[in-house]
């Protein structure tokens, strides 16, 4: 995880002789700097400052953000917040959206949509049919991380009835304990009723304009 800790530092001319761009400005008072998806900066004050950072998306940035989760579940690295959440919290209020950013959501709601639905088919075909609903939303970051990968858990997590301490994206379904199926079960935000419920209303809000026009 060398490579994400904040202290960690690389030579410019390294990266530039392996192909990768690289670019430098000098930030003034007054002025914002904007950093866009995948790529990765470093600075230093130069004498006594005040600065500010602020995250921030625009509706076409909203796939990468989901390769970014995906990315870092693979590095096991902690997430700064659920992309899942940002997606179903707009899905839940799509009449609150413009129009390109509903059509936006309505596709990253659809890819969520289909694979949270596989990896519940995955979750039954192992045996576990217990489950709880569980608003996620409510419970510290901490609280609510894959033991596994560490990504923030929004739409569904594993736990078990004798590990109450433990908790796995259902991408580790495998990783939590080796307690019986029968003690573990499936903690969810949303049931796969709700998703597709949310999706519709996503989809008629996107399609709103060509209704009215």
């Amino acid at each position: 995880d060398l490579l994400h800790q904040l202290v960690t530092l690389m030579n410019p001319n390294t990266l530039m002789a392996h192909g990768v761009p690289v670019v430098r400005t000098n930030q003034c008072a007054g002025e914002f700097v904007i950093t866009f998806p995948r790529a990765y900066h470093s600075g230093f004050n130069q004498g006594y400052n005040f600065a500010e950072a602020v995250n921030f998306c625009t509706a076409d940035w909203l796939p990468a953000g989901r390769q970014c989760i995906e990315h870092y579940r693979r590095l096991r690295r902690y997430c700064v917040f659920s992309h899942e959440e940002l997606i179903c919290k707009m899905a839940a209020s799509p009449e609150k959206l413009d129009l390109n950013l509903a059509a936006a959501v309505h596709k990253e709601m659809f890819v969520l949509v289909q694979e949270e639905r596989k990896l519940r088919k995955a979750l039954l075909e192992k045996g576990i049919t217990e489950a709880e609903r569980e608003a996620f939303e409510l419970l510290p970051d901490d609280e609510r991380q894959c033991d596994k990968c560490k990504t923030t858990c929004f739409l569904s997590a594993l736990a078990c009835y004798d590990c109450p301490q433990g908790l796995v994206c259902l991408y580790h379904m495998d990783d939590l304990c080796k307690c019986p199926r029968s003690k573990q079960y499936l903690r969810y935000r949303y049931t796969l009723d709700e998703l597709p419920a949310m999706l519709h209303k996503l989809k008629v809000r996107a399609e709103s304009f060509d209704t009215w026009a």
